[in-house]
């Protein structure tokens, strides 16, 4: 672990910087793959910033609604941000839904906006988990196995980097197959899928997993619910490819 990081006088807290470097490196590579795809890559970094902002914005303020009866008191504490107090998954859905608004007045091409981000979301969410492993942030189970890593006096399984390495390798089939596109926003789905799957699969290593339901792993359930989505929209694609095909090919 190294939970700050000192450069002279300076100690910067390990995990928020990566963060930051999650974030300008997940943009530099999806902008990068947006040219290559013949897309003005501006449109990345613009939608990233309004989606960061609106999505910090809507969770805080989702978070302050949500518990309005401990700010109402003291309206004040309510302009003071902590990491604790955001409704992560509204959030979520805020700056989906204001990058979508920007996607369609700038009239950008949304499938080829989502492969361009596939590879910047893969590359953003390793170096994300590499500097939660460093800070001690979404720590895993306490385990037995060789690898085990000792943090807070406890051998626990390194779950951020299972989940750094698994998205790892999706970052390497996505850029071996960068290619193969049979319909647009293709990887996006390729990607998701995979993510998906590997977060279903790593979910039970994690030291303090949400719970929903009867016990149910809350991860676990819309990560299944994710990969049920992305397979029906592949195949619904796939079969309007071959439709479509075969339609050309009787002309």
């Amino acid at each position: 672990m190294l939970p700050t990081l000192s450069i002279g006088s300076i100690a910067l807290p390990t995990y928020p910087l990566l963060l930051l470097v999650a974030l300008w490196g997940g943009l530099a590579v999806a902008a990068a793959r947006a040219r290559n795809l013949n897309l003005d890559g501006d449109h990345i970094y613009n939608a990233g910033l309004y989606g960061l902002i609106a999505g910090i914005l809507g969770a805080r303020i989702w978070f302050v609604l949500s518990h309005w009866e401990n700010y109402r008191p003291d309206i004040t504490q309510a302009l003071s941000f902590s990491r604790s107090a955001l409704s992560a998954g509204e959030g979520l859905l805020i700056a989906g839904l204001i990058v979508l608004i920007y996607l369609q007045r700038n009239k950008v091409p949304i499938g080829l906006f989502l492969d361009a981000a596939a590879p910047g979301l893969a590359i953003g969410i390793v170096i994300g988990n590499i500097g939660a492993f460093l800070g001690g942030e979404a720590l895993g189970a306490p385990a037995a196995v060789p690898w085990a890593i000792e943090i807070f006096d406890v051998l626990r399984h390194p779950v951020q980097l299972y989940e750094a390495g698994a998205t790892l390798i999706i970052l390497v089939l996505l850029y071996v197959y960068r290619r193969w596109r049979p319909w647009p926003s293709f990887q996006f789905w390729l990607f998701l899928l995979c993510y998906s799957l590997s977060r279903l699969i790593l979910e039970v290593f994690r030291a303090r997993p949400q719970l929903i339901g009867d016990g149910f792993l809350a991860i676990q359930v819309l990560a299944l619910g994710t990969i049920i989505v992305a397979l029906a929209v592949m195949a619904l694609k796939f079969t309007s490819s071959s439709v479509a095909i075969q339609q050309v090919e009787e002309l």
